[in-house]
């Protein structure tokens, strides 16, 4: 089947992109949640049936669900991402094939806008003659907070993880410190992982952990936002029933 640049092999468990050759055979949770989609589509798919699949294998979680969904689209690239559609509060959606519209080199939203933009440009250029706009670089200027603590790490496979530390004061950091010692320790127990750096930082009355990873996936940058609350005391929040969940290794 045909989906934007890409082939669905059923058979094969692959999705072939037909103008760059690559290959990309499906781990499970993608195979099973594309599948689905394809028998379904033009029809919404509520979450709770693709998780559970033929029933012949075990449930996925809402996270493997969310993270087939995300790497689906980042295969099919920006052009065709639009085909597999959330629908708020219900599941997925399938579209028939088409990409994102462009507008026709020779429409009159174009030419109107040629127009726009060249007026814009003249105008600028009239302004920077005339000496009306005074460059200053000061201004630009942007402060960026300095991590508490940068680690590395590095996976089974050799590739190297960044683990970072962010606090809002330079005391009182045990738990965060302690946080991203396990986060080091889970990157090492990887073989491939995608990720490639991993931001750490707690609300200020340390109820919340916020973390951000980001890293390349099919020569695409991907970045993932969490927040993880507990209440509890002593305070865990990262733990392995979590990781599983998140996968953080590939």
């Amino acid at each position: 089947m045909q989906l934007g640049h890409c082939r669905f092999d059923f058979d094969k468990q692959e999705l072939v992109n037909t103008l760059t050759g690559d290959v990309w055979h499906l781990p499970r949770a993608e195979f099973q949640v594309l599948s689905l989609l394809i028998d379904y589509q033009g029809k919404v798919v509520a979450k709770p049936l693709l998780k559970q699949g033929n029933g012949e294998q075990a449930p996925l979680s809402d996270s493997s669900v969310t993270r087939a969904v995300f790497t689906l689209r980042s295969f099919l690239g920006p052009q065709y991402e639009s085909l597999i559609e959330t629908v708020k509060g219900q599941g997925y959606l399938l579209r028939h094939h088409r990409c994102r519209k462009e507008t026709h080199p020779g429409s009159i939203q174009t030419r109107l806008s040629a127009k726009l933009l060249a007026g814009v440009t003249l105008f600028l250029l009239v302004i920077f003659s005339c000496g009306w706009i005074v460059y200053d670089s000061s201004r630009l200027s942007v402060s960026t907070p300095t991590p508490l603590q940068s680690n590395k790490i590095k996976t089974l496979s050799g590739d190297t993880v960044n683990v970072i530390l962010y606090a809002h004061s330079k005391t009182n950091n045990g738990l965060l410190t302690e946080l991203g010692q396990t986060m080091l320790q889970s990157f090492s127990q990887c073989k491939l992982t995608n990720w490639k750096n991993a931001y750490l930082s707690l609300s200020h009355d340390k109820q919340v952990l916020n973390v951000t990873l980001r890293g390349e996936q099919f020569g695409q940058s991907i970045i993932r936002n969490l927040k993880i609350s507990d209440l509890r005391q002593p305070k865990q929040f990262i733990n392995q029933q979590w990781l599983l969940g998140v996968d953080i290794c590939d």
